[in-house]
């Protein structure tokens, strides 16, 4: 999650940010506490996409690893007659490296993809590359409803799938993606709606 999130915007119910950041700022944060959250602001929820999307690279990722080895034990008279053993080293080293900056970055874009619920607002940041991000905020006051999509067995067995809100403005919708106790942060979102409407009213009152 980022550090610096923006400000409450009362011109829309939806605002977008892009922000470029170094990757240390992003990494160094406290999911309790960030820079514009106000002294009686509650966080009610903080998560991420479920753990299960992350089998896939790295189960890519160590099958690439021990993919050489075979080459090796299939080729090794091969690699030994033309004293090949060293560049197939390099090559391999080059290789390793790049299939374990790709499941670190894979792993990175899953650390810093953050939805949060406070008790005034919705907040989603979307990692777009190391050093870049987009922020949108949503102000509960502006949500008319919110649904959840669960697809295929893993999704159903492991509880994990998209929320969508639905707002007044058509051009954009708000989506939590593949995350964990769907449900639950659903009915926690409607109820806090409910909630901070119902302590407008009294203010206004």
């Amino acid at each position: 999650m980022p550090n610096n999130f923006p400000q409450i915007i009362e011109a829309s119910p939806i605002e977008i940010k892009n922000e470029s950041r170094g990757l240390f700022d992003f990494l160094a944060h406290s999911e309790l506490n960030f820079e514009g959250k106000k002294d009686y602001e509650k966080i009610l929820v903080f998560t991420r996409r479920h753990w299960y999307v992350l089998l896939s690279p790295i189960i890519g990722a160590a099958f690439a690893s021990l993919l050489p080895l075979l080459l090796v034990v299939v080729g090794a008279k091969f690699l030994l007659m033309y004293n090949l053993s060293g560049a197939f080293t390099l090559i391999w080293v080059i290789y390793l490296m790049i299939t374990w900056f790709t499941l670190f970055y894979k792993l990175t874009m899953h650390a810093l993809d953050t939805w949060i619920v406070t008790d005034e607002r919705i907040i989603d940041i979307l990692q777009i590359g190391l050093f870049r991000r987009k922020v949108s905020e949503l102000h509960l006051e502006s949500i008319q409803d919110t649904s959840v999509n669960t697809q295929g067995v893993a999704e159903s067995y492991l509880n994990f799938g998209n929320i969508e809100i639905q707002t007044g403005a058509t051009a954009q919708r708000f989506l939590f993606e593949q995350v964990p106790n769907p449900i639950m942060i659903k009915d926690t979102i409607m109820e806090a709606a409910g909630k901070f409407e119902v302590d407008s009213d009294k203010k206004l009152g």
